[in-house]
Protein backbone atom coordinates (compact mmCIF):
# COMPACT_ATOMS: atom_id res chain seq x y z
CA UNK A 1 0.00 0.00 0.00
CA UNK A 2 1.46 3.36 -1.07
CA UNK A 3 1.86 6.06 1.58
CA UNK A 4 0.59 9.46 0.48
CA UNK A 5 1.00 12.79 2.27
CA UNK A 6 -1.73 15.40 1.76
CA UNK A 7 -0.62 19.00 2.42
CA UNK A 8 -3.16 21.73 3.14
CA UNK A 9 -2.83 25.36 4.23
CA UNK A 10 -5.74 26.90 6.12
CA UNK A 11 -5.00 30.08 8.05
CA UNK A 12 -7.25 32.86 9.24
CA UNK A 13 -10.82 32.49 8.01
CA UNK A 14 -9.86 29.86 5.43
CA UNK A 15 -10.18 27.17 8.10
CA UNK A 16 -13.89 27.10 7.21
CA UNK A 17 -13.00 24.89 4.22
CA UNK A 18 -10.99 22.25 6.10
CA UNK A 19 -13.73 19.92 7.33
CA UNK A 20 -15.37 19.42 3.93
CA UNK A 21 -11.98 18.99 2.26
CA UNK A 22 -10.82 16.34 4.74
CA UNK A 23 -14.06 14.34 4.57
CA UNK A 24 -14.08 14.45 0.76
CA UNK A 25 -10.50 13.14 0.59
CA UNK A 26 -11.21 10.34 3.00
CA UNK A 27 -14.21 9.31 0.91
CA UNK A 28 -12.96 9.78 -2.65
CA UNK A 29 -9.19 10.29 -2.90
CA UNK A 30 -6.81 7.35 -3.48
CA UNK A 31 -8.93 4.87 -1.54
CA UNK A 32 -6.31 2.12 -1.81
CA UNK A 33 -3.50 4.25 -0.38
CA UNK A 34 -2.54 5.09 3.20
CA UNK A 35 -3.12 8.83 3.52
CA UNK A 36 -1.85 11.25 6.15
CA UNK A 37 -2.65 14.96 6.31
CA UNK A 38 -0.36 17.87 7.15
CA UNK A 39 -2.59 20.82 8.05
CA UNK A 40 -0.75 24.15 8.22
CA UNK A 41 -2.82 26.53 10.35
CA UNK A 42 -2.73 29.32 12.91
CA UNK A 43 -5.92 28.07 14.58
CA UNK A 44 -5.87 26.41 18.01
CA UNK A 45 -9.18 24.69 17.32
CA UNK A 46 -7.50 21.67 15.72
CA UNK A 47 -5.26 18.98 17.22
CA UNK A 48 -3.00 16.34 15.73
CA UNK A 49 -4.10 12.71 15.69
CA UNK A 50 -3.15 9.48 13.94
CA UNK A 51 -4.48 10.81 10.60
CA UNK A 52 -3.62 14.50 10.85
CA UNK A 53 -0.49 16.44 11.79
CA UNK A 54 -1.11 20.05 12.72
CA UNK A 55 1.74 22.31 11.59
CA UNK A 56 1.69 25.77 13.24
CA UNK A 57 1.66 28.44 10.56
CA UNK A 58 1.32 32.20 11.00
CA UNK A 59 -1.37 33.87 8.91
CA UNK A 60 0.85 35.91 6.58
CA UNK A 61 -2.04 37.59 4.80
CA UNK A 62 -2.45 38.20 1.11
CA UNK A 63 -0.35 37.81 -1.04
CA UNK A 64 2.49 36.38 1.10
CA UNK A 65 0.49 33.31 2.14
CA UNK A 66 0.59 32.24 -1.52
CA UNK A 67 3.91 33.80 -2.51
CA UNK A 68 5.67 31.90 0.28
CA UNK A 69 3.76 28.67 -0.26
CA UNK A 70 6.80 26.59 -1.23
CA UNK A 71 8.74 27.79 1.80
CA UNK A 72 5.77 26.96 4.05
CA UNK A 73 5.38 23.45 2.66
CA UNK A 74 9.12 22.84 2.96
CA UNK A 75 8.76 23.03 6.75
CA UNK A 76 7.80 19.33 6.72
CA UNK A 77 10.36 18.16 4.16
CA UNK A 78 11.96 15.71 6.61
CA UNK A 79 8.61 14.15 7.52
CA UNK A 80 7.69 13.80 3.85
CA UNK A 81 10.67 11.52 3.24
CA UNK A 82 8.69 8.75 4.95
CA UNK A 83 6.06 8.82 2.18
CA UNK A 84 5.90 7.60 -1.40
CA UNK A 85 3.89 10.50 -2.82
CA UNK A 86 2.87 13.96 -1.63
CA UNK A 87 0.22 16.36 -2.91
CA UNK A 88 -0.71 19.91 -1.97
CA UNK A 89 -4.31 21.11 -2.37
CA UNK A 90 -5.66 24.65 -2.32
CA UNK A 91 -7.85 25.53 0.65
CA UNK A 92 -11.11 25.59 -1.30
CA UNK A 93 -10.67 22.23 -3.03
CA UNK A 94 -13.11 19.34 -2.61
CA UNK A 95 -12.89 15.81 -4.07
CA UNK A 96 -16.44 15.09 -5.23
CA UNK A 97 -15.93 11.82 -7.17
CA UNK A 98 -13.44 8.98 -6.81
CA UNK A 99 -9.87 9.70 -7.91
CA UNK A 100 -7.81 6.54 -8.39
CA UNK A 101 -4.07 5.90 -8.33
CA UNK A 102 -4.05 5.48 -12.11
CA UNK A 103 -5.62 8.90 -12.53
CA UNK A 104 -3.43 10.88 -10.15
CA UNK A 105 -0.04 9.24 -9.57
CA UNK A 106 2.54 10.25 -12.23
CA UNK A 107 4.94 7.75 -13.80
CA UNK A 108 8.66 7.97 -14.57
CA UNK A 109 7.89 8.99 -18.16
CA UNK A 110 5.74 11.79 -16.74
CA UNK A 111 8.56 13.11 -14.57
CA UNK A 112 6.79 11.92 -11.40
CA UNK A 113 5.11 15.35 -11.20
CA UNK A 114 1.51 16.37 -11.94
CA UNK A 115 0.52 19.61 -13.70
CA UNK A 116 -3.19 20.53 -13.70
CA UNK A 117 -4.50 22.53 -16.64
CA UNK A 118 -5.93 25.93 -15.76
CA UNK A 119 -9.46 26.62 -17.01
CA UNK A 120 -8.03 29.70 -18.73
CA UNK A 121 -6.53 27.46 -21.44
CA UNK A 122 -9.98 27.31 -23.02
CA UNK A 123 -9.97 31.04 -23.79
CA UNK A 124 -6.33 31.41 -24.85
CA UNK A 125 -5.88 31.42 -28.63
CA UNK A 126 -2.09 31.10 -28.46
CA UNK A 127 0.70 30.91 -25.89
CA UNK A 128 1.23 34.64 -26.41
CA UNK A 129 -1.94 35.06 -24.33
CA UNK A 130 -0.83 32.79 -21.47
CA UNK A 131 -0.71 34.66 -18.17
CA UNK A 132 2.93 33.84 -17.50
CA UNK A 133 5.24 36.26 -15.71
CA UNK A 134 6.60 38.44 -18.53
CA UNK A 135 9.00 40.65 -16.56
CA UNK A 136 12.59 39.64 -17.50
CA UNK A 137 13.89 40.50 -14.03
CA UNK A 138 11.78 37.74 -12.46
CA UNK A 139 13.05 34.20 -11.88
CA UNK A 140 9.62 33.11 -13.21
CA UNK A 141 10.07 34.98 -16.51
CA UNK A 142 8.81 33.15 -19.61
CA UNK A 143 9.31 34.89 -22.98
CA UNK A 144 6.41 35.31 -25.40
CA UNK A 145 6.05 32.34 -27.71
CA UNK A 146 7.29 29.73 -25.23
CA UNK A 147 5.17 27.20 -23.35
CA UNK A 148 2.45 24.77 -24.43
CA UNK A 149 -0.05 25.17 -21.58
CA UNK A 150 -0.93 27.39 -18.64
CA UNK A 151 -1.15 25.43 -15.40
CA UNK A 152 -2.97 25.95 -12.12
CA UNK A 153 -0.95 25.73 -8.90
CA UNK A 154 -3.88 24.74 -6.71
CA UNK A 155 -2.92 21.07 -6.96
CA UNK A 156 0.77 20.22 -6.84
CA UNK A 157 2.50 16.94 -6.22
CA UNK A 158 3.99 13.69 -7.31
CA UNK A 159 6.56 11.20 -6.08
CA UNK A 160 8.16 12.55 -2.91
CA UNK A 161 11.69 12.79 -4.28
CA UNK A 162 10.55 14.95 -7.21
CA UNK A 163 8.08 16.91 -5.10
CA UNK A 164 10.82 17.90 -2.64
CA UNK A 165 12.98 19.04 -5.54
CA UNK A 166 10.05 21.12 -6.81
CA UNK A 167 9.64 22.77 -3.40
CA UNK A 168 13.35 23.59 -3.12
CA UNK A 169 13.68 25.06 -6.61
CA UNK A 170 10.42 27.02 -6.45
CA UNK A 171 11.21 28.37 -2.98
CA UNK A 172 14.54 29.70 -4.25
CA UNK A 173 12.91 31.24 -7.32
CA UNK A 174 10.45 33.14 -5.13
CA UNK A 175 13.21 34.16 -2.70
CA UNK A 176 15.24 35.57 -5.58
CA UNK A 177 12.29 37.71 -6.65
CA UNK A 178 11.49 38.88 -3.13
CA UNK A 179 15.10 40.03 -2.69
CA UNK A 180 14.36 42.43 -5.54
CA UNK A 181 11.12 43.53 -3.87
CA UNK A 182 9.22 41.83 -6.67
CA UNK A 183 6.36 39.32 -6.56
CA UNK A 184 5.48 37.44 -9.78
CA UNK A 185 2.14 38.19 -11.42
CA UNK A 186 0.34 35.16 -10.02
CA UNK A 187 2.70 34.37 -7.14
CA UNK A 188 3.18 30.60 -6.65
CA UNK A 189 1.39 29.86 -9.93
CA UNK A 190 3.85 31.92 -11.98
CA UNK A 191 6.71 30.07 -10.30
CA UNK A 192 5.19 26.65 -10.98
CA UNK A 193 4.62 27.40 -14.67
CA UNK A 194 8.28 28.33 -15.03
CA UNK A 195 9.36 25.20 -13.13
CA UNK A 196 7.56 22.76 -15.47
CA UNK A 197 8.40 24.68 -18.65
CA UNK A 198 11.31 22.40 -19.56
CA UNK A 199 10.41 19.32 -17.50
CA UNK A 200 8.23 16.26 -18.21
CA UNK A 201 4.95 16.10 -16.29
CA UNK A 202 1.61 14.34 -16.06
CA UNK A 203 -1.15 16.59 -17.36
CA UNK A 204 -4.30 16.63 -15.24
CA UNK A 205 -7.35 17.89 -17.09
CA UNK A 206 -9.53 20.69 -15.82
CA UNK A 207 -11.77 18.01 -14.31
CA UNK A 208 -9.28 17.68 -11.45
CA UNK A 209 -9.34 21.36 -10.50
CA UNK A 210 -12.66 22.54 -11.88
CA UNK A 211 -13.98 25.99 -10.92
CA UNK A 212 -17.55 26.21 -9.63
CA UNK A 213 -17.81 30.01 -9.80
CA UNK A 214 -20.66 30.77 -12.20
CA UNK A 215 -21.16 27.06 -12.93
CA UNK A 216 -24.27 25.82 -11.09
CA UNK A 217 -24.73 22.06 -10.75
CA UNK A 218 -21.20 21.28 -12.00
CA UNK A 219 -20.97 18.84 -9.08
CA UNK A 220 -23.50 16.64 -10.87
CA UNK A 221 -21.11 15.97 -13.73
CA UNK A 222 -19.50 12.56 -13.01
CA UNK A 223 -16.45 13.47 -15.11
CA UNK A 224 -15.57 16.32 -12.75
CA UNK A 225 -13.49 14.82 -9.94
CA UNK A 226 -12.12 17.75 -7.91
CA UNK A 227 -13.69 21.19 -7.65
CA UNK A 228 -12.65 24.63 -6.45
CA UNK A 229 -15.41 25.79 -4.14
CA UNK A 230 -16.65 29.31 -4.88
CA UNK A 231 -15.06 31.59 -2.27
CA UNK A 232 -17.50 34.39 -3.10
CA UNK A 233 -20.42 32.33 -1.79
CA UNK A 234 -22.63 33.69 0.95
CA UNK A 235 -22.02 30.58 3.11
CA UNK A 236 -18.28 31.39 3.29
CA UNK A 237 -18.70 35.11 3.94
CA UNK A 238 -17.39 36.23 0.56
CA UNK A 239 -13.93 36.52 -0.96
CA UNK A 240 -13.01 39.82 0.71
CA UNK A 241 -14.07 38.47 4.12
CA UNK A 242 -11.97 35.32 3.72
CA UNK A 243 -8.91 37.39 2.84
CA UNK A 244 -9.55 39.64 5.87
CA UNK A 245 -9.97 42.65 3.59
CA UNK A 246 -13.16 43.39 5.52
CA UNK A 247 -14.58 42.37 8.90
CA UNK A 248 -18.08 42.02 7.51
CA UNK A 249 -19.44 38.96 5.75
CA UNK A 250 -21.24 39.50 2.49
CA UNK A 251 -25.00 39.87 2.97
CA UNK A 252 -27.45 37.61 1.17
CA UNK A 253 -28.99 40.50 -0.82
CA UNK A 254 -25.50 41.64 -1.89
CA UNK A 255 -24.57 38.10 -2.90
CA UNK A 256 -27.72 37.69 -5.00
CA UNK A 257 -27.18 41.10 -6.60
CA UNK A 258 -23.61 40.17 -7.53
CA UNK A 259 -24.69 36.88 -9.10
CA UNK A 260 -27.35 38.61 -11.18
CA UNK A 261 -24.76 41.16 -12.31
CA UNK A 262 -22.35 38.37 -13.33
CA UNK A 263 -25.06 36.61 -15.33
CA UNK A 264 -26.26 39.57 -17.32
CA UNK A 265 -23.16 41.74 -17.56
CA UNK A 266 -20.60 39.31 -18.90
CA UNK A 267 -18.19 40.70 -21.44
Amino acid sequence: MKKVAILYIGTGRYTIFWDEFYKSCEKNLLRNCEKHYFFFTDSNEFQSNEKITIVPQENLGWPLITALRYKILNKVKEQLKDYDYAFFFNGNMEVIHEVTEEELLPTEAEGYIVAPLHSGNKRFKSNYEFEYERNPKSASYIPYGEGKYYFHAGLLGGRVQEFLELLDVCEKMMDDDLKQNFIPKFHDESVFNKYVLTRPYKILSNNYIHPTHGKPFIEWNPKVKIIQRDKSKFKYGGHAYLRAETVEKITLPSYIKEKIKEKFCKK
